[in-house]
């Protein structure tokens, strides 16, 4: 930033804004006394911070000042030096990562001049000042996300000539009687997304008639809303109450003072009926009524009063019923969300240019897919629609994400959906009756993320193609009939998959190692087929699973996982925290690779239902965050290592049908896993919670001889030397002490021997 702008004495008006200068601010700039504007908003490249203010306090003209976006973390006096500008009309400080404030100051210069404040988008993390109260004159205040918290006082009336007033996303408490009657003057109010309860009295919002944004979405807002409220709003342009639980009862024949924008009740008690005030409302373009508890048919006037000015329409979560319009050309359209409803009957079969966003799902939707070539992003799951699979999809050129599962689709996956749909991201045709191969032109969807073909009737090997699709994350092809082994290629070119199921297939061969490869693997599931050979010996190399860090971010994967003896369902974004490896019913032989006690974030472990032999490994004790263990139905032996107790989060378990032997462990985790069922099949096990007692012979050979075993051979050499030593030690010793003629003739040998030794040196030396 030039330091000669310093030098212009009659400047009054300076405007720097995104300029994006290196360096701090010139404190020359308080040469500037006859400035007054200054705007810096932006005016420093983000890697910069502004040291001190100090030079504010020769302004004692400004009135308009924007700090707006500059780093003052190195600045915490920032209020004294903003005090000293008594003419302040307007000071915008939002962004600027302050943290302090002060509670209470004595004189504040600016209270009677200041009418526009903004400090939003800072990280105060205290409760609101009391100074600020005494602004009398602020038109405009904004205090949203900036970390305040606490009761809002009813003194905040006192600022009655407030037209805007935004505190959204802080921690504020209270209700909205005492004060929000006193500001008659309010156009925009905005306490979104804080903690205020008690119900909204018709007496402080009636009495707001200059409003026209209203929003107090996300708060704990309770009670009856009726027309009362409403009869002097005439000027209400956004009503906003989403997720609240406000009951609301408008009688059906209300007709509205006002002409609504935006229309926010999602999550609020509007039905059973559908509103019908909403038919005098032609110009809303927003109308979220999700979760609402509506039930019956669509009224027919609805998509009339849609077709001319509704752009984002969300009805999910209802009991609407009825058929969609044969064609929705006529509307103005971006975003429509009509899932989970009972809508039935065909698609429509024209869908308006401007319809990037179409969420059907869980409905009653019947016939085939029509051609939609607009759509950004459709979801169709949990309908009856059924026919092929059409090369009409591969029409749907600016497709991104599809979601046709839990169908009744038929025949095979078009041969131009590769080639066609270059962007898609995320393709989901699960549970459906698709069957033949997967074709190879899946490996033109270089930006693939997500392919999920689960329970489906697919066949043959999976394509040599996908290496192509180095970008996919999750790969679910479980419950099918493909057969092959798994290819090398996987662990060197799918280098970001998150999630790997081949579950309930035909494959076979061995598990490859480089399959530890994946970097950010935390499911994988191969069970269910007819692998053979041992487990990888570097399975403990698996990087994501040898942390308990998450290190997935996204919450765009839904899977089931087989866990605790159960099939479960995670959802979104608590599939972020589980971990699992599951090679369970294969031909899986060897031993359990004592590397896999370094998977220290794994929650699931099923290697049930193989050949496995050999002892449970002690190394067990390193997967501190495991869950879930299963190892049945194995051929393992030995002793339970008592470092199975260890295992502090372990609520499932399950050892039974193998040959292990000897007590079981106690202390710990495993005295609250209880259940004899836990051991049964293995006839030489003994203690709680069986019911064989270990006070006989054979439990206790077994005991000594499991102890044996456990000690490595290279231990027992040493063992054996170091005893050697001390029993020859001591036999000799023992010996002298019982012979004197032996004590004697070696005490004279170790004489003679020094004597030689003592003349050989001299005669050297």
């Amino acid at each position: 930033m030039p330091e000669f702008i310093g030098s212009f004495k009659k400047l009054r008006y300076l405007n720097l804004s995104f300029t994006y200068f290196m360096g701090g601010i010139p404190a020359r700039l308080g040469n500037l006394s006859s400035l007054y504007v200054l705007d810096l908003n932006d005016a420093l490249d983000f890697a910069y911070h502004v040291d001190n203010l100090d030079w504010l306090s020769h302004l004692t003209s400004l009135k308009n000042l924007d700090l707006s976006w500059l780093k003052l973390t190195g600045a915490p006096d920032w209020f004294s030096s903003v005090n000293t500008l008594p003419s302040l009309q307007v000071l915008s400080m939002s962004y600027v990562g302050l943290d302090t404030i002060p509670a209470s100051v004595v004189h504040v210069n600016f209270t009677s001049s200041l009418t526009v404040l903004d400090l939003s988008l800072n990280n105060f993390d205290s409760t609101l000042p009391k100074w600020l109260w005494n602004i009398s004159g602020l038109t405009h205040l904004d205090l949203h996300e900036s970390g305040f918290y606490g009761v809002i006082p009813d003194a905040i009336g006192d600022l009655g000539r407030l037209k805007e007033l935004y505190m959204s996303d802080n921690q504020l408490t209270g209700n909205l009687s005492g004060w929000l009657e006193q500001m008659t003057n309010l156009i925009i109010l905005d306490l979104s997304y804080n903690l205020f309860n008690g119900s909204m009295p018709s007496s402080s919002v009636g009495k707001l008639s200059n409003l026209t944004e209203l929003y107090l979405d996300g708060n704990c807002l309770g009670g009856v809303i009726s027309e009362v409220h409403f009869e002097n709003l005439t000027r209400l342009q956004v009503l906003d109450l989403y997720d609240n639980s406000i009951t609301i009862s408008i009688g059906q024949s209300w007709v509205p003072p006002f002409q609504l924008r935006l229309v926010g009740l999602a999550k609020c008690q509007l039905g059973p009926q559908f509103p019908e005030w909403l038919q005098f409302q032609t110009q809303i373009e927003e109308l979220y009524l999700a979760d609402c508890k509506i039930a019956g048919t669509m009224p027919a006037w609805f998509w009339n009063i849609s077709s001319s000015t509704i752009i984002f329409l969300d009805l999910s979560n209802n009991q609407i019923g009825g058929k969609l319009p044969s064609s929705l050309k006529f509307t103005k359209l971006e975003r429509l969300q009509l899932d989970s409803n009972r809508f039935e009957g065909p698609l429509p079969t024209m869908l308006p240019s401007t319809l990037d966003t179409l969420f059907l799902s869980n409905n009653s939707f019947t016939g085939q897919l029509p051609i939609w070539p607009h759509v950004y992003s459709v979801a169709l799951s949990d309908n009856m629609l059924d026919g092929g699979l059409s090369s009409s999809i591969c029409q749907w050129t600016f497709l991104v994400y599809l979601d046709l599962s839990n169908n009744k689709l038929l025949g095979e996956i078009p041969y131009c959906l590769g080639k066609s749909l270059q962007i898609l991201k995320f393709l989901i045709l699960d549970n459906n009756h698709i069957s033949g191969e997967i074709p190879h032109t899946i490996g033109f969807l270089s930006e693939l993320q997500l392919l999920q073909l689960k329970n489906n009737s697919f066949s043959g090997e999976v394509p040599l193609s996908l290496k192509n699709c180095t970008k996919l994350q999750f790969l679910d092809l479980a419950q099918n009939n493909l057969v092959g082994s798994i290819m090398l290629w996987m662990g060197e070119n799918l280098r970001q998959l998150v999630v790997l199921r081949l579950r309930s297939n035909m494959f076979s061969g061995v598990i490859p190692w480089q399959l530890a490869r994946f970097e950010q693997l935390q499911i994988l599931d191969l069970a269910n087929n007819n692998f053979s050979g041992s487990i990888p010996h570097n399975i403990g190399n698996l990087n994501t699973m040898r942390s308990t860090t998450l290190y997935n971010e996204s919450c765009d994967y839904e899977s089931d996982v087989f866990t605790k003896g159960q099939d479960l369902y995670y959802l979104q974004c608590s599939m972020r925290r589980m971990k699992s490896l599951d090679f369970s019913n294969n031909h899986l032989t060897g031993e359990i690779p004592k590397g896999i006690g370094d998977l220290a974030g794994l929650k699931n472990l099923n290697l049930s239902r193989n050949h496995l032999q050999g002892k449970i490994p002690w190394e067990i004790e390193g997967m501190k965050s495991l869950e879930s263990l299963d190892l049945s139905i194995n051929d393992l032996s030995g002793s339970i290592p008592e470092s199975l107790s260890a295992l502090y989060s372990l609520s499932y378990l399950n050892l039974s049908y193998n040959n292990l032997s000897g007590r079981i462990p106690t202390g710990y985790q495993l005295q609250t896993l209880n259940d004899p069922s836990i051991y049964m099949g293995n006839a030489d096990l003994c203690g709680p919670p069986t019911f064989k007692s270990c006070f006989n012979n054979k439990t206790t050979q077994n005991d000594i001889q499991e102890y044996k075993k456990e000690i490595p051979e290279w231990l027992w050499f040493y063992i054996s030397m170091v005893l050697g030593y001390v029993m020859g030690f001591w036999t000799f010793c023992g010996i002298l002490f019982l012979k004197d003629a032996w004590r004697h003739a070696y005490f004279r040998t170790i004489d003679d021997i020094y004597d030689r030794f003592w003349v050989q040196w001299h005669l050297i030396f």
